[in-house]
């Protein structure tokens, strides 16, 4: 996910992006550089500045500090940058701030504060960057922080922040994606933000061009996941009360993890997440009565004309209604494979599995699979007796 800090003043010359996502940071960077110096760049009009064994980190900060100050050498105008720096770091909270690196951070940012000219431009990413520091306040003043965060799952709004990410990135390609398509792109790719435009450019060729319709058929077909190896690979098996599946994708993500209780205590808290998200669904459907999967996603389509019911839902714990409607197809499906108490009992025995982990010393694993045993082999709702 992308948060940019902008200053007020019109056409920044400054700009400084970070964050833990490498892709996004060098995606954002590249759009960056392509908007002030063009996407054939005159060499004598981008001066690129990048860290090298044999050159410390002061000694590259210095040399930019006297590049934003040295005048475009054919006039026109310069653009200076400081390409995936890894030494922001040394002017933060948590590092020594009299080493010379801090130093050379704290000039730098005394000269941007002071206002580089107009005619220079100075690009400047890589992680690391504390906000609170010097460095990262003279660009918001005199320019524009850029901060991309990889969408975590541990976040329950990991799928709306990664569908922002594919959608931005189609957009700057002139392709437009549908909300299905995106929401399918997003199930392949997970919080994968570095295959984001590998998968894209692969969709582009197979349509026929970025003016070409993408559709769901073309995901399919050439977009694939690594289900056995992505953490919702299991809330997929749970939605479809295919135990096998769970128990399998459950054994490859604890061997996975370097650390089975961990991991087991993390799936644990995935679980009680989805099963809260299904039994707000039903509860949601129930409500409206809503019959059918297609329903449920004309009902969230429709919840953007009703910002007052859609905040009384939301207030209410119906935090569906704060999701991409498309989302609403699946989870549909899913939850009609449920009853009601079913939903419940699983909830509280995820609660009573979790403090079984942690007051009776019952293994995380074994606590884990249990818990799956009991809320998945049951007998689906549309396969039990009406009696």
């Amino acid at each position: 996910m992308t948060h940019e800090a902008q200053s007020s003043t019109a056409g920044p010359n400054v700009f400084l992006v970070t964050g833990n996502d490498p892709a996004l940071v060098a995606a954002e960077t590249a759009r960056i550089i392509r908007e002030v110096a063009g996407s054939d760049p005159d060499p004598f009009a981008l001066e690129v500045v990048r860290e090298t064994d044999d050159s410390a980190p002061e000694e590259i900060l210095r040399r930019v500090a006297r590049a934003v100050q040295t005048l475009p050498f054919l006039g026109g105008r310069k653009t200076v940058w400081l390409r995936d720096f890894s030494g922001f770091a040394a002017d933060s909270a948590a590092a020594k701030t009299k080493s010379a690196d801090a130093a050379a951070l704290r000039e730098l940012a005394e000269i941007i504060e002071k206002g580089i000219p107009s005619d220079v431009v100075l690009v400047m990413d890589g992680p690391g960057v504390d906000p609170k520091k010097p460095l990262a306040k003279a660009c918001h003043g005199r320019g524009k922080v850029i901060v991309c965060e990889r969408p975590s799952l541990r976040q329950r709004q990991w799928r709306e922040e990664m569908n922002a990410v594919i959608r931005r990135r189609a957009d700057e390609r002139g392709v437009h994606l549908a909300g299905d398509v995106v929401e399918l792109l997003t199930d392949c790719l997970g919080t994968d933000t570095a295959r984001v435009e590998s998968e894209l450019e692969k969709l582009i060729c197979y349509a026929g061009g970025p003016d070409q319709p993408i559709t769901r058929e073309a995901v399919e077909a050439l977009c694939h996941g690594q289900g056995e190896e992505l953490p919702w690979a299991l809330t997929n098996a749970l939605g479809q009360r295919d135990l096998t599946e769970a128990l399998r994708v459950i054994g490859v993500l604890l061997q996975q993890s370097g650390d089975e209780g961990a991991g087991a205590r993390a799936l644990l808290g995935q679980m009680a997440r989805f099963y809260r998200e299904l039994l707000e669904t039903k509860v949601f459907m129930a409500e409206r009565r809503l019959r059918s999967p297609q329903a449920l996603v004309n009902a969230l389509a429709g919840m953007a004309a009703d910002p007052d019911e859609k905040a009384r839902c939301s207030a209410a714990g119906l935090s569906i209604v704060n999701g991409s409607p498309y989302r609403g197809r699946p989870l549909a499906e899913q939850s009609s494979l449920y009853s009601g108490p079913e939903l419940i009992a699983a909830l509280r025995g995820l609660r009573d599995a979790f403090l079984r982990c942690v007051t009776a010393g019952v293994p995380e694993r074994v606590a884990l699979e249990e818990i799956v045993i009991r809320t998945t082999a049951a007998a689906a709702p549309s396969r039990r007796s009406s009696r």
